[in-house]
């Protein structure tokens, strides 16, 4: 139980207040009180969803794939984190209906880096997204190069340890922009699950800048009003499915 409580207090610390559960009866009991209207609260409770779910089998709730609203969430936190004018974007498959190229190319004149799509060293065909998800920029009102520049992947589920340091934002950039960036990009993992303090150090050390669970709700308070709405949707829809509270 104290290690219980110690972990429970832990996340609430990292969640900055917007954590949805309380202790109640000296430490013996752990009650879920999300407030209405708290939008990291629900944010909080679509992580855990997501963690804890199969996302193979049941990751669609509302009409809507979890897995890819997590790919958008984690560029709204990604956004917000780099804060000010920073603007961001899904690479990855929540992208739909463009090629890799034309990806490329929408990606490289967005940041105004990387003069466009190259295939240096063959193999763009079978790329896809080539683990890259999100991206997030902080742009310059003069339009050069030198920015910073954010490389996500995201992962839902817990079993992502083989994964952390697949996305490679520099053999990213040499592989196919025709360009390289005069900074290169920062490599970033978003992961649903809540990653304890014991082993931090040795995740960061593959996965780069973490977003983890308390991380994205501790910087999800100015998500846009579309993202907060979906995630809404899914989460009341895999709330009813998993037979909890249909809250929010």
């Amino acid at each position: 139980m104290e290690a219980v409580s110690s972990e429970i207090e832990r996340r609430r610390a990292a969640c900055s207040e917007a954590y949805p559960f309380v202790v109640d009866n000296d430490g013996q009991s752990v009650r879920f009180e999300m407030e209405v209207g708290n939008d990291r609260h629900v944010i909080y409770l679509y992580l855990l969803l997501a963690t804890r779910l199969n996302m193979n089998e049941h990751r669609k709730h509302g009409g809507l794939d979890g897995t890819k609203l997590f790919e958008e969430l984690g560029a709204e936190v990604a956004k917000c984190y780099l804060g000010g004018r920073a603007e961001s974007l899904v690479f990855g498959t929540a992208a739909e209906g463009d090629g890799f190229a034309d990806k490329v190319d929408d990606l490289c004149r967005r940041i105004g880096e990387g003069g466009g799509f190259v295939d240096r060293y063959g193999g763009g065909q079978w790329a896809k997204d080539d683990k890259l998800d999100v991206v997030a920029w902080t742009p310059f009102a003069d339009q050069q190069c030198s920015k910073v520049i954010v490389f996500g992947q995201c992962k839902t589920g817990t079993h992502f340890a083989d994964e952390l340091t697949e996305l490679q934002p520099g053999a990213f950039c040499n592989s196919w922009w025709r360009s390289p960036p005069a900074l290169t990009p920062t490599r970033t993992f978003f992961v649903a699950e809540a990653l304890p303090r014991a082993g931090w150090g040795r995740i960061a050390a593959k996965g780069g800048l973490l977003f983890d669970r308390c991380r994205m709700v501790d910087f999800g308070g100015t998500v846009c009003a579309e993202v907060l709405r979906k995630v809404r949707i899914w989460t009341r829809g895999a709330a009813v499915a998993a037979d909890l509270p249909a809250q929010p």
